[in-house]
């Protein structure tokens, strides 16, 4: 992905929610936008030659402990920098547009955290953008903040250590139930949770590119995060619709004290016809190979929605929250 590529991702990416970090320092701010893999490019690192390992300094100074600090050359700014979280893989990538080729040959990353499984350095193009592609050895939230000393400071932690609670949302494509996945949907999710600054849940995402994820992956990741439920989209967008359709499908088998997959199957789907005024289809059984609703021990759904208009995702993600931040409060009461 060359710089002008890199650029339009970020823009588009942009629509769909640019969320701002933490702010650690004085006048501490930078941006955090979400971008996809769909949109960039597979690098295959032992065949890159424009890649290297990333030099680490161990040396941290007063203040410093805990934290990953990333140099940035003088020309760079809070616009020239994007992050992309793949939780999944356990990797934090961060493009920056630095515009001085062979920066992070001479200038170390200062960490002393021992999380890092590799640190690598990959040229983007020949006028100094890269990507930073550090690889971590499990699943960690991360925070972020660029700061007057001209560097990036990222702060890791465990998700549990971290949020009150924990959601995955899978809205990754399938072929179980013959339809799509509902990546739109999620991003306009994203969005929506990074704004809620009431209630302090995570939403981790299986993926945000719709690229093929294992179904035994994702239940192993469910477990990985602790999840306290699980959601799964599909969704359909047909420009001729005349009506929105919303359904919901849920495991029967496990029967769960406090809200059972069933009743969590239809807080989802009546929360989402009421924000679309849609036909509410109905709340049905799970088919056998679903296996990321049949292994779920937590209450777990999957939301089918089928839709016409743009705005349609936002209000379908508006109906997933609220029936999100519902089902929590009752899994807790």
């Amino acid at each position: 992905m060359d710089n002008g590529q890199m650029k339009k991702v970020a823009i588009k990416a942009g629509i769909f929610g640019a969320v701002s970090l933490v702010v650690m320092f004085q006048r501490a701010a930078t941006k955090h936008i979400l971008i996809t893999d769909a949109a960039g490019t597979h690098i295959d690192r032992a065949s890159t030659a424009d890649s290297y390992n990333i030099l680490i300094d161990r040396n941290v100074g007063n203040g410093q402990s805990g934290k990953l600090i990333i140099p940035l050359s003088k020309t760079v700014s809070s616009d020239d920098i994007v992050l992309e979280e793949r939780y999944i893989d356990h990797e934090l990538r961060i493009y920056i547009d630095s515009r001085e080729e062979g920066f992070y040959l001479d200038n170390a990353v200062v960490t002393d955290i021992d999380i890092l499984k590799s640190a690598v350095c990959i040229a983007e193009n020949d006028s100094g953008s890269v990507c930073l592609d550090f690889v971590l050895d499990g699943l960690y939230a991360s925070s972020s903040s660029l700061t007057e000393s001209s560097t990036i400071e990222v702060e890791f932690a465990k998700p549990n250590e971290t949020y009150d609670g924990v959601v995955v949302v899978d809205p990754c494509a399938n072929d179980i139930y013959g339809t799509d996945g509902a990546i739109d949907i999620a991003y306009e999710l994203k969005e929506i949770s990074a704004k809620d600054e009431e209630n302090n849940l995570k939403i981790f995402f299986t993926d945000l590119s719709g690229k093929n994820v294992t179904e035994e992956r994702k239940s192993e990741f469910v477990k990985e995060a602790q999840a306290d439920l699980v959601v799964a989209l599909n969704a359909m967008k047909k420009d001729d619709l005349n009506e929105v359709k919303v359904a919901a499908y849920y495991n029967s088998k496990y029967f769960l004290r406090r809200l059972n997959n069933a009743e969590f199957a239809d807080m989802l789907e009546r929360s989402t016809a009421e924000k679309l005024g849609a036909v509410a289809e109905g709340v049905y059984e799970a088919k056998e190979d679903d296996l990321l609703l049949h292994t779920a021990v937590i209450p777990a759904a999957r939301l089918y929605v089928e839709y016409g208009a743009a705005d349609d995702e936002k209000k379908a993600a508006e109906g997933i929250y609220n029936a999100i931040l519902k089902a929590y409060e009752a899994v807790n009461k």
